[in-house]
C-alpha cells in the first residue's frame, strides 16, 4: 500500500498516544435503548468533535442529538416521503450531513443540518440511486456511496454539484441475496477510501491519486465473516471495524495484515448493526459506538465497546 503524507501524520499520532493492546474479547454496553413503537430505528450514527452523538431514524427522518451530559433532543426532521434516512457524517464545524434516499427528485440527496437544526439540501442525486454511506477526506470533500448505482459520488467542500467519482463492478450488488445493496459504509485510511460492499461481503480499497481522481479499485478483503458488511471505521493503527447487518449481526475487526476476528454477535446484543463511529471526547476515543437498527429482534439501541485503540480523528 502507498505511504502518503496523511498516513504519516496518523501514524505519528498513533505512537505519540499511549494505548494498551487491542483486546481480543470485548464487552458491549447499551448507551440508549430506543422504542420501536415510536418508530425509533437508528441507521446512521456520527459523533462531532464536542462529543455530541447524532442518530438518524431510518423510517421517519428524525435526527436525534445525544449530548455528552446525557441530554436528548431532536435536531431536525427531514422529508423522507416514502424513502429512508440513511448515513450521517459530521464536519469540523459541527454540521451534520445526512444521506436522504427519498426517491423524490425534490428532496433526494445530501442534506446539511447546522448545530441549531437549520437544514438544506446541498446536493441533489439521481433519484434512481440509493445514497448510503458518507465520509469526508482531509480536504473537506464529502464522499457518498450509492448502493444501487455502484457509484461513489464526491461533493466539493461546502456543498455544490455532486459528480460521480468512481463507478465499478466491485461496488455493485450481485443480487444473489436479493437485497440489491452494493457500496455502503465508507472510511478513509492513509489517504485511500475503503468501501464496504454489503451483498458481496467485501471491503474495496480505492486509491486517491494526487490529483484527487480515483485510482484502480481492488478488493481489500472478501470473507464470509463480513457477509452483509455495512458501517466501517478505522482505528489509528489501521485496524478496520466492520458491523455486519441484515442476517449476520456481528462486529468484526480486520487487522492490518487482513486477518479477521469476530468481536461480538447477536448474543452480545447486536440487532441489525448498521453503522459505527468512534468517540471524540476525553476518555472516549477508544470507545466504538454502534447503531442497532433493531430490525431483526426488535431491540433498537446505541451500544458502545472499548476496543483499546483510538479511532482515526475527524478530518
Amino acid at each position: 500500500m502507498r505511504t502518503t503524507i496523511a498516513c504519516l501524520f496518523v501514524l505519528a499520532a498513533t505512537f505519540a498516544t499511549p494505548v494498551g493492546a487491542a483486546p481480543t474479547t470485548v464487552a458491549l454496553t447499551t448507551v440508549l435503548s430506543l422504542d420501536p413503537s415510536a418508530n425509533e430505528y437508528p441507521e446512521g450514527i456520527t459523533i462531532d468533535k464536542k462529543g455530541n452523538i447524532y442518530l438518524g431514524l431510518v423510517f421517519d427522518g428524525r435526527i436525534l442529538r445525544l449530548g455528552p451530559d446525557g441530554s436528548r433532543s431532536t435536531l431536525t426532521t427531514l422529508p423522507i416521503g416514502s424513502g429512508l434516512l440513511v448515513g450521517l457524517a459530521a464536519d469540523e464545524f459541527g454540521n451534520v450531513y445526512a444521506a436522504l434516499a427519498s426517491f423524490d427528485p425534490a428532496t433526494h440527496g445530501i442534506w446539511r443540518i447546522s448545530s441549531e437544526g437549520a437544514s438544506e439540501r446541498i446536493a441533489a442525486l439521481d433519484p434512481a440511486g440509493f445514497p448510503n454511506g458518507l465520509a469526508f477526506d482531509s480536504r473537506g470533500n464529502l464522499y457518498v456511496s450509492d448502493s444501487f448505482l455502484a457509484t461513489i459520488w464526491r461533493i466539493p467542500r461546502g456543498g455544490g454539484t455532486a459528480a460521480p467519482w468512481l463507478q465499478s463492478p466491485l461496488l455493485a450488488s450481485d443480487h444473489v441475496n436479493g437485497f440489491g445493496v452494493g457500496a455502503n459504509g465508507l472510511a478513509f485510511w492513509c489517504g485511500d477510501l475503503y468501501v464496504a460492499n454489503t451483498d458481496l461481503g467485501s471491503i474495496v480499497r480505492v486509491p486517491v491519486e494526487p490529483n484527487g481522481l480515483a485510482g484502480a479499485p481492488e478488493v481489500y478483503v472478501a470473507d464470509p465473516a463480513i457477509a452483509f458488511a455495512d458501517g466501517i471505521a478505522f482505528d489509528v493503527r489501521g485496524s478496520l471495524y466492520v458491523v455486519n447487518s441484515l442476517l449476520t449481526n456481528t462486529l468484526v475487526r480486520i487487522a492490518p495484515d487482513r486477518t479477521l476476528e469476530t468481536l461480538a454477535t447477536a448474543d452480545d446484543g447486536l440487532d441489525y448493526p448498521a453503522s459505527v463511529a468512534f468517540g471524540t471526547g476525553r476518555g472516549e476515543r477508544t470507545q466504538l459506538y454502534l447503531a442497532n437498527v433493531g430490525a431483526n429482534f426488535g431491540r433498537p439501541s446505541v451500544m458502545k465497546v472499548d476496543v483499546g485503540v483510538p479511532g482515526v480523528p475527524l478530518p
